[in-house]
């Protein structure tokens, strides 16, 4: 059985990138048809960059990004107010990466595609989720039902198995968390995003 992930974005991606790595199967369900390169200019710190570059991605990210060296506030007549040194000039192993995150998704994707060929299903939208002691399965909006060992919900801040979670949650009364279930030696419910 393979591994089940809702959404095709940064957090999804890299999670398909390491698992691709560990060797494990996986699935990636993406609600939009077509991904583009959308988006604003992000930063991704020293611990983060690490990990892409335990990836392997250390070349295609100089590619699309620049090591941010500082960060700091201006007047503007250029005055400085104040200034802090970033990622390999604070004394970090690694780089500040400064990126447009739209480019840095498709770079995720292209890069998911040429290593593991056909794991990511674009078109298509999850709706929920469940879990019994076989694993869990993705529940799609054209009516399909994925069954895998277990889900990942990385379908972003409108997540539809974090609503689920946390209706689920406020009809119980207790308190949402994030993080792993284990489920007689698997883990059946794994939450990548947390608010």
């Amino acid at each position: 059985m393979s591994i089940l992930i809702a959404g095709g974005g940064i957090a999804g991606l890299v999670m398909g990138l390491t698992l691709h790595q560990l060797g494990q199967p996986f699935r990636i369900f993406e609600r939009v048809a077509e991904p583009k390169p959308l988006g604003v200019g992000i930063n991704l710190q020293p611990n983060a960059v690490r990990e892409l570059f335990d990836l392997g991605l250390e070349v295609q990210l100089d590619q699309v990004g620049i090591r941010t060296r500082q960060y700091g506030f201006y007047t503007k007549s250029g005055r400085e107010i104040w200034v802090e040194p970033r990622g390999r000039v604070a004394g970090y192993n690694w780089p500040q990466l400064s990126l447009h995150r739209g480019k840095f998704q498709i770079l995720l994707l292209e890069e998911l595609r040429a290593r593991a060929g056909d794991c990511v299903e674009t078109g298509a939208a999850v709706a929920g989720f469940e879990t019994s002691d076989h694993g869990a399965a993705l529940l799609l909006t054209d009516g399909r039902r994925v069954e895998g060992e277990l889900a990942i919900a990385g379908d972003g801040i409108h997540s539809a198995i974090r609503r689920r979670c946390h209706m689920k949650a406020n009809q119980s009364g207790t308190v949402p968390s994030c993080g792993a279930a284990p489920a007689r030696r698997r883990i059946s419910w794994v939450a990548m995003r947390c608010f």
